[in-house]
């Protein structure tokens, strides 16, 4: 046998497999698979458009924008909010043109997204009252609010209390009274500021002894800024140290003034550590709900303000709400802030379930996604797809509004928005070094303004600005004014937040002046039409489709070049238009007086007869109570 050969190994040839017939493609289907998206020759951008905004708008995917930004030197992620110039050079490299959105466009965008849970229709009928109790920490308000618990439950009445975290009812007679037990004056403003106005009556608390205080001072602004009723529970009447006409000599200091000073404020003497006088509370309440019955949509789909959030390890996050109007029942999909979910159950404190939740009405929800805040509205919708649609919307926007610059809402601004009408007045925060400069500043700029407009100072008190103070002017949409103190290092931020002015001074003629000129533009201007002149036509010299030259006699005033003017035949408008160049005789001149004859190019598209009359005008803009 001979021996191998020690070459290379060279594996045998193989035969090549033999080729499949070729297939037949579906060219129509591979062009459409190939084919690019047809892109628009014109988008129009407000001035920041988030990344899957621009991405749809110009028929491209998110990652697709974000490798062109990428490819540009331009480093950013699917949540970046762009601006317009940004937005405009990308898409200027794609052959798109972009136009920004006028003011208009761009508030009838956010309308529309604002709206994007019409109110339901649906029957309107009474619903039980809700109460906030406020007072200074030492008064007894929450030994008033266990009194009114524990009364209610010895009396045994039906249904006496639902207590929930954050709120609970109590039933008087033959009807609901529903109680919100806020920690502090700051989250009850803070909850208004996010437009939970859900409080029918404020209880004031303020012991008969101690008297006013400075957090009934806040108390009183406060409620002075909701707009709501006012009745002041004069607390702990058993103490041999209660001084009732001193306190409501303070309280009238404060411009509350009780029925018994001849005011319309209802006081009640109690005690609440005795229990005395609880059922006098609870029917001035009752009554006072009744000059002005609270209403609320009972029937059709359910909105609710949540009061408190938490996260439970068994039941997930959890939300009480307190129900403004409709019903809402296990199984409804719902939007609660940029959250979503599906009722699960609703619950009452007890663990137990209810079947539905009616207005005024205290619940716990399970079912939510994630945890909203405090202040968020639920809002009962139709199926799930749509409440996820909704809340990415509304995460979206919430989004590009977190990485935009807030608005300062300072006084010019105030003067601005004021100027067009859309505030009506001035609303300010007075903090004071003492008691004497304090009083000084209100009585200052209590004093400016005109018959039509005023400062209106909501609240004023003594020391450093504080986050109450801010909060206070979030929910009025004021200004926060501080006369020899500074803010609290807290304060500044949450103002920087909100975009909230904090004006401080130690010159009082700064102050007045700084106010005085902010009222002097808030009234809202009127457009009034000066004449400045009229001239009669004489002569048609030659007529175009937009230019007349035409002569005539200046009978009043006087005819100035680049004038606006209209042309009136019979005492009616014919058009209006400009005034080109005028002429005397070959001579162009700047103005011609009454009694002289000249000649006028007019940019007026209407033919001009003989006998017409050219009036020129201008407008000023002039404000009442000046």
């Amino acid at each position: 046998m001979p021996p191998r050969s020690r070459g290379r190994y060279r594996p045998p040839r193989r035969r090549p497999p033999r080729r499949a017939a070729p297939q037949q493609v579906d060219t129509e289907a591979a062009e459409q698979a190939t084919a690019v998206r047809e892109r628009p020759s014109k988008v129009t951008l407000s001035d920041s458009t988030t990344v899957p905004e621009l991405s749809e708008l110009i028929n491209m995917t998110p990652s697709e924008v974000i490798g062109e930004l990428f490819r540009r030197g331009i480093v950013t992620n699917i949540n970046a909010v762009l601006d317009f110039e940004t937005a405009a050079i990308l898409l200027a490299d794609l052959q798109i043109e972009a136009e920004l959105a006028t003011t208009g466009e761009v508030e009838q965008a956010r309308k529309v997204v604002e709206e994007d849970i019409p109110e339901p229709a649906g029957e309107t009928g009474t619903r039980p009252p809700v109460i906030t109790v406020m007072g200074h920490v030492d008064h007894g308000k929450t030994t008033l609010l266990d009194s009114i618990r524990k009364s209610s439950v010895a009396k045994g009445e039906i249904g006496g209390i639902t207590q929930s975290i954050g709120a609970y009812q109590v039933q008087v007679e033959d009807s609901l009274l529903t109680f919100v037990d806020t920690p502090g004056h700051e989250a009850f403003t803070a909850m208004r500021a996010r437009g939970a106005d859900i409080t029918d009556i404020v209880v004031l608390v303020v012991a008969a002894d101690d008297g006013v205080m400075p957090q009934t001072r806040e108390a009183i602004g406060h409620a002075r800024a909701a707009g709501v009723p006012l009745v002041v529970a004069v607390n702990k009447m058993d103490l041999e140290s209660a001084n009732v006409p001193r306190l409501l000599a303070q309280l009238a200091n404060e411009d509350v003034l009780v029925e018994t000073h001849g005011g319309n404020v209802v006081h009640v003497e109690i005690s609440a550590e005795q229990g005395d006088g609880l059922d006098d509370l609870l029917e001035m309440i009752m009554l006072t709900s009744q000059l002005d019955e609270p209403t609320a949509r009972v029937t059709g789909p359910g909105r609710a303000t949540v009061m408190e959030t938490r996260l439970d390890r068994s039941m997930g996050p959890l939300a009480n709400v307190l129900i403004t109007a409709g019903e809402i029942r296990p199984g409804n999909s719902f939007v609660i802030g940029t959250e979503s979910g599906k009722v699960r159950a609703l619950l009452d404190p007890g663990g137990q379930r209810v079947k539905r939740a009616t207005p005024s009405q205290p619940v716990v929800v399970m079912g939510l996604s994630g945890i909203p805040k405090p202040g968020d509205v639920l809002a009962v919708v139709d199926n799930d797809r749509t409440a996820r649609q909704i809340s990415e919307s509304r995460r979206l926007r919430a989004q590009r509004e977190d990485t935009s610059v807030a608005v300062r809402l300072g006084l010019e601004d105030l003067a601005l928005q004021l100027s067009r009408g859309q505030i009506q007045q001035l609303d300010l925060i007075v903090k004071g070094d003492t008691d004497g400069s304090v009083e000084a500043v209100v009585r200052s700029v209590e004093s400016l303004g005109h018959d039509m407009v005023k400062a209106n100072v909501v609240y004023s008190g003594v020391g450093n600005i504080t986050e109450s103070d801010v909060n206070l002017a979030v929910a009025s949409k004021g200004v926060v004014i501080g006369f020899g103190v500074k803010p609290t290092g807290a304060a500044s931020a949450l103002a920087d937040t909100h975009g909230i002015d904090i004006r401080t001074y130690r010159i009082i003629y700064e102050l007045i002046e700084d106010v005085s000129l902010t009222l002097d533009g808030m009234l809202k201007p009127e457009i009034r039409e000066i004449i400045d002149g009229r001239l009669e036509i004489r002569g048609l010299f030659r007529s175009e489709r937009n230019l007349k030259i035409v002569g005539g006699m200046v009978t009043e005033g006087a005819i100035v070049r680049g004038a606006n003017i209209r042309v009136m035949r019979a005492g009616e408008l014919v058009g209006t238009g400009a005034i080109e160049s005028v002429r005397r005789y070959t001579d162009v001149v700047n103005e011609v007086a009454a009694g002289y004859e000249c000649g006028l190019a007019l940019s007026v598209r209407p033919a001009i007869q003989l006998g017409d009359l050219v009036e020129s005008f201008h407008e000023e803009e002039f404000r009442p109570g000046r």
